[in-house]
C-alpha cells in the first residue's frame, strides 16, 4: 500500500474535538447548559439520580453560603436538552469505600433511573470524588458503561487508551485554561486532538466567575469551523468505530462494521471516509 499512516479524523473532516463534563445536577446547571447551547457546544452532565430535587446548601472554604440544591427530575428533561446525561452514582457515594454490593446498587440503580429519563442506554459515568480502583471500574463495565471521567488533569490533548479511566485536560478553574485553549488550536492538523474541560456549575457562583466559562465558550465557538463539538458519549461512539475498522493485509480494503461513518487521514494531505457498514477501497499511496 506504499507509505501510509492512517489516523483518526473527527466528523466534518476536523482534527480537533472539544467536550465538557459537569457534575451533580445542581440548579446552576440551568444557566450553564444554556451558555453552552447558545454557542453550539455540547456537555455531558453527570447526575446522582437519588438526589433529584434535594434541597441543600453549604459553602466552599472561605466563601459565603452557597445553594447546592439539585434540579428536579421533571426540570432535568428540559435543562439538559441537546446535551448528554450521564451517571454519577445514586447518592454520590465513594464507590471505592462502600463495599461491592452497595457500590453495584449505586451504579446500577442510578443508571436504571437515568435511562428511564433519557429513554436510551447511558454510556458515560463520572466517579464521585474522582475515586476509583480496579473493582469500581469492573462494576461500571459490567453495568454497561463505556466511559468514566476522573478528576486528574493531563494538560494534554490525547485520546484515552481506556475510556473507563478518562482523564480530562483540565478543570475550568485551572490557571492555564485559556493558554491550553490556545495550544489546543495550534495542534498539528494531522494529529487528532481532544480538549476536555470539567467542573461543577455551583463553583461559578462560589467564585463569582461565570465570565470564566463564558470566555472559554465564546473562544471555542469562534473556532467551530475547525473543532468538532461533541458530548463524551459521541466521542466514545466515534473513536470506538475508528478502532473497529478492519484492514486487509495490504491495507487496500478497509471495512467499517459499525453504524457510524468514519474518516481517516491516509497522508498529510489526503483523507478517506469509510461509510457505515461498507468496505472502502483505498488506492496505494506512492512513496
Amino acid at each position: 500500500m506504499g507509505k501510509r499512516f492512517d489516523s483518526l479524523v473527527f466528523p466534518g473532516g476536523k482534527s480537533r474535538a472539544f467536550t465538557l463534563s459537569y457534575d451533580d445536577g445542581v440548579v446552576q446547571d440551568r444557566r450553564l447548559a444554556e451558555i453552552f447551547r447558545e454557542r453550539g457546544l455540547k456537555c455531558t452532565f453527570n447526575i446522582g439520580s437519588g438526589l433529584f430535587g434535594h434541597k441543600d446548601g453549604g459553602s466552599l472554604p472561605g466563601k459565603p453560603p452557597l445553594n447546592l440544591s439539585k434540579l428536579s427530575l421533571q426540570e432535568a428533561k428540559t435543562v439538559y436538552a441537546g446535551h448528554e446525561i450521564a451517571g454519577h452514582g445514586l447518592f454520590h457515594s465513594d464507590l471505592s469505600g462502600v463495599g461491592t454490593p452497595l457500590a453495584m446498587y449505586e451504579v446500577v440503580e442510578d443508571k436504571r433511573r437515568l435511562e428511564e429519563l433519557t429513554r436510551k442506554p447511558l454510556k458515560m459515568f463520572a466517579y464521585p470524588f474522582g475515586t476509583h480502583n480496579a473493582d469500581t471500574r469492573e462494576l461500571l463495565r459490567l453495568a454497561g458503561y463505556q466511559g468514566a471521567r476522573t478528576v486528574v488533569s493531563t494538560h494534554a490533548f490525547r485520546l484515552p487508551e481506556d475510556f473507563l479511566t478518562w482523564n480530562p485536560t483540565c478543570h475550568h478553574d485551572d490557571p492555564e485554561l485559556m493558554t491550553l485553549a490556545g495550544k489546543f488550536l495550534e495542534q498539528p492538523p494531522f494529529l487528532p486532538s481532544l480538549f476536555y474541560v470539567w467542573g461543577h456549575a455551583y463553583e461559578f457562583d462560589a467564585n463569582d466567575n461565570w465570565q470564566t466559562i463564558e470566555k472559554l465558550a465564546d473562544f471555542m465557538a469562534a473556532h467551530g469551523d475547525a473543532v468538532w463539538f461533541a458530548t463524551n458519549g459521541e466521542i466514545i461512539d466515534y473513536v470506538n468505530a475508528y478502532r473497529r475498522l478492519e484492514y486487509s493485509a495490504d491495507g487496500t480494503y478497509v471495512n467499517n462494521p459499525s453504524a457510524v461513518d468514519v474518516t481517516i487521514r491516509t497522508s498529510m494531505f489526503a483523507v478517506e471516509t469509510i461509510p457505515a457498514g461498507k468496505c472502502a477501497v483505498i488506492a496505494p499511496t506512492p512513496l
